[in-house]
């Protein structure tokens, strides 16, 4: 078990969207067919963005809003993030290399956690990119209606605002920029999805990292219970027993401790791309009113793209909460009647577990599911009244 092996879905996105993240911290060297794959898309990509901008300049202010938007902030996002990420790739190599040593000489009971945390992710993922590929598929599929319909095209004719030759152009110009706009609106998402998918992988692996400790160390007193005689008082443990649950609880907390330099590691590799997100997340629903007058909201994917920032605050929320209730198990499983040393190490380990693991660049601010729902709720508010007033 490794972090490439077990999560299909994160290896088959990498290689369509061209990403080429890292799976492996000792071999990240992909073929030079999925090189030249990955360049070419990038180079689309960078050809529809340089058609985009003098495109939301010289088309009509309502059609920028309405089908420029969204791309634009898109195209941004994934810039940003593939940025971030790229630049970042040796803390990336050794963040897997450490996850790697871990889940290489994992038990069964770390197999199944790590299992049990992803399996519940795997199909919301594919729904996410599927449906938003389809989505975005079809949208970019109306221009081609007009083919029947016009003799010469303008740039709003266009799905985006796109300039690629002075207007009017001909058919053949015409279709040219709607096929490259196609494939380019359809990698932009699946380029998205992609770096989704990665970093909720990595925050998922490390959230079950905690699963495990905390499923644990209540084993560990559950079976120390159990091993337990009882010497002729009847009131304290036979030391036998006192030692090897010190011992197990030592290398639990070894474990711990590794796992918490991870999170430091996963900090400085995503906290940045997740407050974007966050950011985002809150902008794009302020301005929800907008894209559900149009049909934009339904027919590019808008509506998956919120699946998928939900899955993001939902994962790296769940990652915080467990970081701080990784004791809360154990604490039911009679570990006072223990001798002192245990009891000690396991009081140490509850104050250490008071420490939280945000992924938020900002330590006063908290990118939490409680704060998101909030501002979900008052978005929609926002919304339905716009709608209101545009009625």
């Amino acid at each position: 078990m490794d972090f490439q092996s077990v999560n299909p879905l994160n290896v088959r996105l990498n290689a369509l969207s061209g990403n080429l993240l890292p799976l492996r911290s000792n071999d990240s060297r992909f073929p030079i067919t999925w090189k030249i794959y990955s360049a070419l898309i990038w180079l689309i990509e960078i050809i529809q963005t340089i058609a985009l901008i003098p495109g939301l300049i010289l088309v009509p202010r309502k059609k920028a809003l309405k089908d420029g938007t969204v791309l634009c902030v898109v195209t941004i996002e994934m810039f940003f993030m593939a940025v971030r990420i790229y630049s970042r790739r040796q803390l990336l190599n050794q963040l897997i290399q450490k996850l790697n040593d871990i889940l290489r000489f994992s038990d069964e009971t770390m197999k199944n956690v790590v299992m049990t945390t992803l399996r519940p992710m795997e199909n919301p993922l594919k729904f996410y990119w599927l449906s938003g590929w389809l989505g975005v598929f079809v949208w970019a599929c109306l221009p081609f209606l007009f083919i029947f319909k016009k003799i010469f095209f303008f740039y709003e004719d266009y799905r985006m605002p796109a300039v690629f030759s002075k207007q009017p152009f001909s058919l053949d110009v015409f279709l040219l920029g709607s096929v490259l706009i196609l494939i380019g609106n359809m990698y932009v998402f699946v380029k998205k999805v992609g770096m989704d998918v990665y970093m909720i992988h990595l925050v998922l692996l490390i959230t079950a990292q905690y699963r495990y400790i905390a499923i644990k160390l209540a084993v560990i007193f559950r079976d120390g219970n159990s091993l337990s005689k009882l010497d002729e008082s009847h009131q304290k443990y036979c030391s036998g027993i006192n030692r090897w649950v010190k011992k197990e609880m030592i290398a639990l907390c070894r474990h711990h401790s590794n796992i918490v330099h991870l999170s430091s590691m996963l900090k400085k590799l995503l906290s940045l791309n997740f407050s974007m997100i966050y950011v985002n997340s809150v902008l794009r629903f302020c301005f929800i009113g907008i894209m559900l007058s149009t049909t934009v909201f339904v027919l590019d994917g808008g509506a998956t793209r919120h699946v998928g920032i939900y899955l993001c605050v939902l994962v790296f929320y769940t990652l915080d909460s467990l970081s701080q209730q990784m004791t809360n198990k154990a604490f039911h499983e009679k570990w006072y009647q223990f001798g002192p040393s245990v009891k000690r190490t396991f009081m140490l380990m509850i104050l250490g577990n008071n420490l939280e693991c945000k992924l938020s660049m900002c330590d006063k601010f908290n990118l939490s599911l409680p704060s998101f729902m909030t501002i979900l709720n008052q978005s929609y508010s926002i919304a339905l009244l716009l709608l209101r007033v545009h009625e």
